[in-house]
């Protein structure tokens, strides 16, 4: 009787774990992670680098960059960025890696948006 006593209640954990419930979310890949913290050190002085719908201080919002570029054009954006600056941005100089963690911010930007 007691066997059969912990087979229903392991029957009926299980099947508690696999009852839909809220939606998860998200997880970031570790170069997206690192990504999200260069921008948050180096970038949200000016842009706003979350999904907030508040508008950025100076800088466009990175989930409407996410919009406007894709990965390979936010990667010749980046270089250009580093090396001569933008409009009112001033060259911000940023490693090859960096560049890297940030497009997969961007790109995880996509799928929570």
């Amino acid at each position: 009787m007691r066997r059969l006593t912990m087979l229903a209640a392991m029957a009926l954990l299980s099947a508690c774990a696999s009852t839909p419930g809220a939606p998860e979310k998200p997880g970031f890949n570790p170069a997206a992670d690192r990504g999200l913290a260069l921008a948050e050190r180096r970038c949200a002085g000016c842009h706003m680098v979350g999904l907030d719908e508040t508008s950025a201080t100076d800088g466009p919002r990175f989930r409407d960059l996410r919009m406007r570029y894709n990965s390979i054009s936010l990667a010749k954006r980046f270089a250009e960025v580093s090396q001569h600056g933008t409009g009112e941005m001033p060259p911000v100089a940023f490693t090859a890696s960096e560049a890297d963690d940030l497009i997969a911010y961007f790109d995880s930007l996509e799928r929570r948006y």
